[in-house]
């Protein structure tokens, strides 16, 4: 009883199973990629049915932002809303980050582990990957900080361009939907240029990770809502077809990339950044639209998985796989299973005491 009293959350209203969905798709596909690295090398096959879930939740956190923007700013846009849209956001992710991170400091003391401190309040600041991926602490934290700067930057960049246009949103979100996709393909390509790729570890840090070569990544889920909001009818209608054409797109580059790339060519480096995404977007409709399964069982695993997505980001690495299991002289099979337990009633208990907190403190103050 007290055990179930424990781990039991509260899930709050009007929640979309559809995009529940996806973001359990993404997390499950993430924690996967990542549990398969406590196992023996032989078991490591398993890998080549693993996609990009960081790229699901970028389109995602795109196209969910993107709604509350165009909602904030529709009537005109001032300072006020635009620090008033950071405090909801910062509510949102920054005391489990930061909560993450002061766990992380604590195991590694506890555990006899160095770490650069200079890194530490990089990672505190979200710059520890503007150029290249984090080194050293808390490395998964490179997809947190993109997000965090896009939040940052959008509504800076939108204000500016309001003032200075005159045009209404829905135009300035377009322009500035092209302006950043180019800008972030001639980054790439400058990199791609420079920057000899001669490994996948090359191509991780220099391509995937670092945030200046991301941003249109979360942007092209932000044209996901302006198609749901100002194009709703062609968002809904075409939703079947789109989602064929996104599956067909992006099985077709997981086929690719696993098993005809010889070298990090210009696709790979390039075009890939912003033809997934934007084949994940072509998916969104579906999903959206998507009915809740008469199923409870599935439908509780599902809800609670995305409930808890973030907290399971924020833990499964560094802080399950890194400290508690690293340091477990057991049999890999065991603590693959010992992976999969922890995880869950951890990343709960965290979504239960320190995010759910914040949340309803934002509701009241902010």
């Amino acid at each position: 009883m007290i055990m179930k009293k424990l781990f039991k959350i509260e899930v709050p209203e009007k929640r979309n199973f559809g995009l529940d969905l996806l973001r359990f798709i993404a997390i499950f596909t993430v924690l996967v990629s990542h549990s398969i690295t406590v196992l023996p090398s032989k078991f490591q096959i398993i890998h080549f049915f693993i996609t990009d879930g960081v790229l699901i939740f970028f389109v995602l956190s795109g196209f969910l932002i993107g709604r509350i923007l165009i909602r904030d700013f529709q009537d005109g846009i001032s300072l006020h809303k635009v620090f008033y849209f950071w405090k909801r956001r910062w509510f949102r992710t920054l005391p489990a980050y930061v909560f993450t991170i002061f766990l992380i400091i604590t195991l590694s003391y506890l555990y006899h582990v160095h770490f650069n401190k200079f890194e530490v309040l990089k990672t505190i600041f979200f710059v520890q990957n503007i150029f290249h991926a984090p080194k050293y602490f808390f490395t998964e934290s490179w997809s947190l900080s993109i997000e965090e700067w896009f939040y940052l930057t959008l509504p800076i960049l939108l204000f500016i361009f309001l003032k200075i246009s005159k045009l209404s949103i829905k135009i300035n979100i377009i322009i500035l939907f092209i302006l950043i996709l180019i800008l972030s393909n001639l980054i790439r390509t400058y990199y791609f240029i420079n920057i000899n790729v001669t490994s996948i570890t090359v191509w991780d840090d220099n391509f995937r990770k670092p945030i200046i070569t991301r941003l249109d990544s979360i942007l092209i889920g932000v044209l996901g809502s302006w198609f749901y909001i100002y194009k709703k009818d062609f968002f809904t209608k075409n939703m079947n077809l789109f989602f064929i054409m996104g599956l067909s797109i992006f099985l077709c580059n997981k086929i690719y990339f696993d098993h005809f790339v010889k070298d990090f060519n210009f696709y790979v480096s390039v075009i890939y950044f912003s033809l997934i995404p934007f084949s994940i977007l072509l998916m969104i409709p579906f999903f959206y639209n998507m009915h809740q399964p008469k199923n409870r069982l599935l439908n509780n695993i599902i809800t609670y998985g995305s409930l808890i997505s973030y907290s399971l980001y924020l833990l499964n690495s560094t802080v399950i796989i890194g400290f508690i299991l690293n340091y477990l002289h057991l049999n890999p099979a065991f603590k693959f299973v010992l992976f999969w337990i922890l995880n869950p009633c951890l990343s709960i208990l965290m979504y239960k005491y320190v995010e759910q907190p914040f949340l309803k403190l934002r509701d009241k103050s902010v």
